[in-house]
């Protein structure tokens, strides 16, 4: 794997939102060591376990913001965004499960394009969408916190 390939957790990334947070630098180190092993090791069984744990794991991580998504009211005071966060969550776990049923093991290459695409995705949506939705969560735990107070 290169250097390139490897994308590190950085403070630019963060929500604001632990759980969010920790969910994500497990989603990046799990794409990482994933190329890592298919470094050591390419064949269509080590990949299709792979994919299949990260995209485990993405539809946890999935779940856990839709949830928050629902708790702190962000479908009803944000629905165009929520719609669209939810459409990329769709949109990303039907791309990874297509990548992994199309996948032979003689194409290292595809497997290299699809850890990429994994990469790179993660890292738009954190940058982008997943921080809209740690701003909003932030502002009304702030609010209950004044509510609370007040």
């Amino acid at each position: 794997m290169t250097e390139k390939s490897s994308i590190r957790w950085s403070q630019e990334m963060a929500t604001g939102v632990d759980v969010i947070d920790s969910q994500h630098q497990n989603l990046l180190q799990m794409v990482n060591d994933a190329y890592q092993e298919l470094d050591k090791e390419v064949s269509e069984i080590v990949f299709q376990r792979v994919t299949k744990e990260l995209l485990s794991y993405a539809i946890y991580h999935f779940q856990t913001e839709e949830h928050l998504m629902k708790e702190y009211g962000y479908f009803e005071e944000c629905p165009e965004e929520a719609a669209l966060h939810v459409d990329e969550h769709r949109s990303f776990s039907a791309k990874v499960v297509a990548a992994r049923d199309s996948v032979n093991s003689e194409v290292k290459e595809e497997m290299e394009q699809i850890l990429e695409f994994l990469n790179n995705w993660i890292l738009n949506h954190t940058q982008n969408v997943d921080l809209k939705l740690g701003g909003f969560i932030s502002l009304k735990e702030k609010q209950r916190g004044t509510e609370a107070n007040g």
